[in-house]
């Protein structure tokens, strides 16, 4: 039953995507997707998969962010992962309001974590990304992560908080992971 729900709004979100177009570069869109066994909200950032990554769709769905993993892997046996996730901002607050939240989830996952202000990345004729590098090696998954976040729209004038990140397992999955992610925050 969730299956066929599932496969009915994969038409529909398809069918919607041809008569409506792509978004405008940087764009959100908002769909509607089957979650739990009801319709749920899905901001979704306008990224594609660099050469040699695809986008895991199951994982898209499930976490509400679109995920890219190299080619060929599954979710569980990719050493990195590129996800961007978008939320909304209502009050158009800055960006430095929902920093100290990622820092704080970082220091409850590891009280060792290496937390480092990288150089904002500018974006043309938009906000610059603010970036930061956290490293905490004693974690098993997910222990090295190179983060971006910026603010974008959507046709209705609505804000977004977009942030674009690569996790890694390790320092070599993340470094080689890196030329994917450099590519995905060029185009956005």
């Amino acid at each position: 039953m969730v299956k066929g729900l599932f496969k009915v709004a994969a038409l529909a979100v398809a069918a919607a995507s041809l008569v409506c177009g792509a978004p405008a570069r940087g764009e959100i869109q908002k769909l509607l997707i089957p979650c739990e066994g009801k319709i749920c909200p899905f901001f979704r950032a306008s990224v594609a998969a660099p050469d040699g990554w695809a986008e895991d769709k199951e994982a898209t769905n499930y976490f509400k962010a679109v995920f890219m993993l190299p080619s060929g892997m599954s979710f569980d046996e990719a050493p990195a992962k590129i996800y961007a996730i978008a939320v909304v901002n209502r009050e158009k607050k800055p960006i430095g309001v929902f920093l100290p939240d990622t820092i704080k989830d970082w220091k409850s996952r590891s009280k060792n974590v290496k937390i480092t202000r990288l150089d904002d990345l500018p974006r043309s004729g938009k906000p610059a990304f603010i970036r930061h590098q956290f490293e905490a090696p004693r974690l098993k998954e997910q222990g090295f992560e190179l983060q971006a976040v910026t603010t974008d729209g959507d046709k209705d004038g609505n804000e977004f908080i977009v942030t674009i990140t690569v996790s890694a397992n390790s320092r070599e999955a993340l470094k080689k992971a890196e030329p994917a992610y450099r590519a995905i925050l060029e185009k956005y």
